[in-house]
């Protein structure tokens, strides 16, 4: 049987978020969507006022019970560690451009400013080697913005993906653009918002990986895979339904009146 990478392509740990529930919910996420064989990941995609990688890295963010790993031929990747449980985090970026489209800058510890162009800010990452990912967003995809994101995937260079997330309703017509014969590859993720218990949904949107991925330098291997992709990844997991995705949307709503959220 070949081993399996399972892998949820959009995470953020918030400021507040719980750090050891969000573990938990991604090993057994994961495990139950593909299976106890397939390797746990995720990509870390923090803002700019983010970067609790570099902390677990350094030792001063880890929850109790838990241990961290850190491949010394590979800046990008640490380890999580819980008994016989080992969880892959990749760190990662979100980049918001000038026209507030968010681009995710994935297997990079590099960071990027907020507010060049999207066409500038992807040619810097292909610069540098750095796979970069397109998220949907509500609202985000319509009109002009719809048509640059159209555009700028018609003639993108590889590596260079769309982003499906769990936000998006079930039900939901998929865009256009999500259509092989009119866009690229999607890449899955959950997507957490900034309200209490998003944690829990870590891991339960991803898409699966044939093979393991390398022991000493797990995001650079990463890396290679997805700029190496010619086409669509087998995805696990569901989207919220109608009901929940509004519930998620008010609770997003009351946190940035509350001043929870900037």
């Amino acid at each position: 049987m070949t081993r399996l990478t399972a892998v949820d392509g959009h995470v953020h740990i918030h400021p507040h978020a719980d750090l050891a529930a969000l573990l938990e919910a991604a090993v057994g996420n994961l495990s139950r969507l593909a299976g106890e064989g397939a390797d746990p990941c995720l990509l870390l995609t923090e803002t700019a006022r983010a970067d609790v990688f570099a902390e677990m890295r350094a030792g001063h963010r880890v929850p109790a019970g838990w241990t961290i790993e850190t491949p010394v031929a590979d800046p990008a990747a640490i380890v999580a560690c819980r008994g016989s449980h080992r969880l892959l985090l990749v760190a990662g970026r979100q980049i918001v451009t000038s026209e507030k489209l968010e681009v995710l800058a994935l297997a990079t510890c590099d960071h990027f400013a907020d507010g060049a162009s999207l066409d500038d800010t992807l040619q810097a990452l292909h610069a540098a080697g750095i796979p970069a990912v397109l998220p949907w967003g509500l609202g985000k995809w319509i009109g002009k913005r719809g048509g640059l994101v159209a555009d700028r995937i018609a003639r993108a260079e590889p590596g260079v993906m769309l982003g499906d997330n769990k936000g998006r309703p079930i039900g939901w017509p998929a865009p256009r653009i999500f259509h092989a014969d009119r866009g690229g590859i999607v890449l899955p993720g959950s997507d957490p918002l900034p309200i209490p218990g998003s944690e829990t949904v870590v891991g339960s949107y991803g898409f699966l990986l044939e093979g393991r991925l390398d022991r000493d330098r797990p995001a650079a291997d990463l890396s290679a895979r997805l700029h190496g992709l010619t086409g669509q990844p087998p995805v696990f997991g569901t989207r919220l339904g109608p009901v929940a995705a509004f519930r998620a949307q008010l609770a997003l709503r009351r946190a940035k009146r509350a001043g929870v959220v900037a």
